[in-house]
């Protein structure tokens, strides 16, 4: 994103030197504080937040590296998706001891219990920046929120495997599909997800689709610029196709998740070894 161009999807973002600036919201407080709390417990994986300017735009750094979008999220590597999950773990712990008030946040909390985490809520390669073919940090914290780890690592999933039907893959710029199921256990292995807790993952990944799904489509009804978009541009039947697709292959997903792959994960740990992916403290 060059200095002074202006990018509009869900919401409209200029960048302005080393910031980029947006509308702010009612989320935008406890967005802002989410990311001083990282400041001060030394994670660099999310940007710094500079208030609002002027113009009563938030204000918050722009992180250097590249953004993939469109069919450049077939170059997203096995290697990066394990990276993926390592940067989230981080990120989790990172949030730990952040509880601002709830009703701070953009949407209330779909998952409650015991191990909650203040999560992104929409990690996919849209919001990662990368540099050298690995993710830095998380951009866009707008739908931030006290969840369970495995709501955001759901949603990392259908974005990173991705758990999409054939032609979604192709729209993202594969020419055959890849592994959906190696990439996703790439993903939990590289956070560290416990063996005991994967077994509903895949139940979690496909009601995450149908979560925002149905949010969309209820905000359009009432009228909300960003998810009318969504709708008329047929994004959203995408994601219905998205939701099929996983259902249908839950057993599939749910079996790559709990076998014997160590293959699978030992190339990503020969890169770690070579210093190209970031370490983290993982349980064992």
């Amino acid at each position: 994103m060059k200095d002074g161009e202006e990018h509009v999807g869900m919401w409209t973002v200029v960048r302005v030197g080393d910031t980029v600036r947006r509308q702010p919201g009612p989320w935008t407080p406890a967005v802002h504080r989410l990311l001083d709390h990282f400041e001060r417990v030394g994670f660099g994986g999310a940007p710094r937040a500079f208030g609002l300017d002027a113009e009563g735009r938030e204000v918050l750094e722009y992180v250097e590296g590249h953004v993939p979008a469109g069919t450049e999220v077939a170059d997203v590597t096995d290697d990066a998706v394990f990276a993926v999950g390592r940067l989230m773990r981080r990120m989790h712990e990172a949030a730990e001891g952040f509880s601002p008030e709830p009703a701070g946040w953009a949407h209330p909390p779909a998952t409650s219990g015991p191990g909650t985490v203040v999560c992104h809520n929409d990690i996919a390669p849209r919001n990662t920046v990368f540099a050298g073919g690995l993710p830095v940090a998380f951009i866009d914290w707008e739908a931030a929120g006290r969840e369970l780890p495995e709501w955001d690592l759901a949603q990392a999933a259908w974005q990173f495997a991705p758990l999409t039907d054939e032609r979604g893959c192709a729209a993202l710029g594969w020419r055959t599909p890849p592994e959906r199921g190696h990439r996703f256990r790439l993903l939990v292995d590289g956070y560290g997800l416990a063996p005991e807790r994967r077994a509903d993952l895949a139940g979690f990944a496909a009601a995450r689709i149908r979560f925002t799904l149905d949010l969309i489509r209820r905000r359009a009804a009432e009228g909300v610029p960003g998810f009318v978009r969504l709708v008329e541009s047929g994004i959203a039947d995408g994601i219905e196709r998205d939701a099929l697709w996983t259902e249908a292959h839950r057993d599939e997903l749910t079996a790559a998740l709990l076998g014997d792959d160590a293959p699978a994960v030992s190339r990503a740990e020969e890169a770690e070894r070579a210093g190209t992916v970031e370490t983290a403290d993982l349980p064992a």
